[in-house]
């Protein structure tokens, strides 16, 4: 797990850049976020969400990838951790049209950004 070294932050600006946000995903099954009994781990959700059309869906992966990169961001040690690790902030935030969806893609920003950040400190090399 080499690549939590702080020299290799770089690698993980371009994986953000070329993946469009969702190496997140990776990172954060290296620092190990994921729990098994989340309701992202039941495949009858995935299926539900299909079946009914592929907007539910798309809503469901934009929620995951959301949940993953704020658990990343707590791992980490970004500062911040009781505001972006309250779902009640964005659902208002998603509901509150123009300036609440203004704020969700700033607070996307701010966490993909000093996610990176943290990776230049090297917070991440506890977890090699």
């Amino acid at each position: 797990m080499k690549i939590l070294k702080r020299e290799n932050w770089w690698i993980w600006l371009l994986l953000l850049l070329f993946s469009q946000g969702s190496s997140s995903l990776v990172l954060g099954a290296l620092v190990d976020v994921y729990d098994k009994n989340a309701w992202y781990a039941k495949w009858q959700y995935w299926v539900i969400a299909l079946l009914c059309l592929v907007y539910p869906a798309l809503i469901m992966a934009s929620i995951f990838l959301i949940q993953i990169l704020c658990l990343t961001a707590a791992k980490l040690d970004i500062p911040g951790k009781e505001i972006y690790l309250s779902p009640y902030l964005w659902i208002i935030g998603a509901v509150i049209p123009f300036i609440g969806w203004a704020c969700l893609i700033a607070g996307i920003i701010y966490l993909e950004v000093y996610t990176l950040i943290a990776l230049y400190r090297g917070n991440a090399e506890k977890y090699i």
